[in-house]
């Protein structure tokens, strides 16, 4: 009789030790202050969990994966981030909605806990970098004193988490080295790229002289220069035949060309119609130009850029279309970047300049 109270304390005792979490699953709990959502969904590698969120913000619950990696972790009025999963792990998370993924901390020093917390410290470290373009504007001795001041950064985020999964952070050093390398292979041609494109953007300041263009075709059978406009205000409309936004503003710029038809402004649409949507033919792209013109019924000043249309938008910094240029009666910029005709501001802005 003894012994059998001895075997069932031994068992008893045995059971107790054993962990109450499951090897196989994953155990994911923790706290967001001031949450106003109720669920919490993690996605990827075919996972779609949602996690349901108290009013308090706690949550619990248990998943399992297909395989160790990270998974996108989403809050809809919170935000988005990322988590670290693998099966045996038990996360036990903090965070507040108001810095959703960057104030998450994970508790504990085992191999979760610390591959989370170094990801988001990683993270956060490297968002104190700022944009690319603070990078690469750098002259060459400063740039390479900043990539290696963050390069040792991450390195020493690493060392604070000696538990970190190790497949996990040698996909980060991967990650951290390859973006490192196209920095420094790439550096010549981006800080040459950004200081023209700052030298632009100088030229481009209200007052200054707008780029000239001269002897583009007018749809009225001679050309035009921007000098035949001086002495008049000028509102230039960049479009092409392709554009449906463009388009879309045809009947806006009717109505504003007929307000002002005897107003000191003239308004001017420019086509950059090229070969390239035209299958490599320069005759097919002014036809287009043509064509829109009388079947749209177009007024105002119609002009085609043709091959000049390289030039201008690079002197002008059009990326996108449509693109409204203002310029004033002696030939400067008021704004290089102009409201479009569909904006009432823009007749606000109108009817209020000197002398229009």
């Amino acid at each position: 009789m003894k012994k059998c109270w001895f075997f069932i304390l031994f068992i008893t005792l045995l059971i107790s030790c054993k962990s109450e979490y499951p090897t196989g699953f994953i155990t994911f709990s923790g706290t967001i202050d001031n949450s106003k959502d109720s669920t919490l969904t993690i996605t990827g590698n075919g996972l779609n969990k949602i996690i349901t969120i108290s009013k308090d913000g706690s949550f619990k619950d248990t998943l399992k994966i297909s395989e160790a990696s990270l998974y996108s972790l989403y809050s809809p009025n919170s935000g988005r981030g990322i988590v670290f999963l693998k099966n045996g792990y038990h996360l036990k998370l903090t965070g507040n909605a108001s810095n959703f993924f960057t104030s998450f901390n994970y508790r504990g020093n085992d191999e979760g806990a610390d591959s989370n917390n170094l990801f988001i410290d990683r993270y956060n470290f490297g968002l104190t970098a700022g944009s690319i373009e603070g990078f690469v504007m750098l002259e060459k001795e400063a740039f390479l004193n900043k990539i290696n001041f963050f390069k040792n950064g991450m390195d020493s985020i690493a060392a604070l988490y000696p538990n970190a999964n190790d497949s996990m952070l040698e996909e980060s050093n991967i990650q951290n080295n390859t973006f490192f390398d196209k920095l420094l292979d790439n550096y010549d041609q981006m800080h040459a790229r950004i200081l023209q494109q700052r030298r632009t953007e100088e030229k481009l300041k209200k007052g200054n002289k707008a780029p000239d263009f001269s002897n583009y075709e007018n749809y009225n059978g001679n050309t035009s220069s921007l000098s035949d406009f001086r002495g008049k205000y000028v509102y230039i409309d960049i479009w092409a035949t392709w554009c449906r936004p463009c388009i879309a503003q045809f009947p806006y710029l009717k109505k504003l060309e007929k307000e002002f038809q005897y107003k000191n402004i003239s308004f001017v649409s420019i086509s950059t119609d090229d070969d390239r949507r035209s299958n490599g033919s320069w005759e097919k792209a002014r036809d287009k130009w043509i064509t829109m013109v009388r079947k749209r019924n177009l007024s105002g000043y119609q002009l085609w850029a043709g091959k000049d249309d390289a030039r201008f938008s690079r002197e002008y910094m059009i990326t996108s279309i449509p693109r409204f240029i203002l310029i004033d009666p002696e030939g400067n910029l008021i704004d290089s970047n102009a409201k479009s005709p569909a904006d009432t501001a823009l007749r606000e802005l109108l009817v209020g300049l000197p002398g229009i």
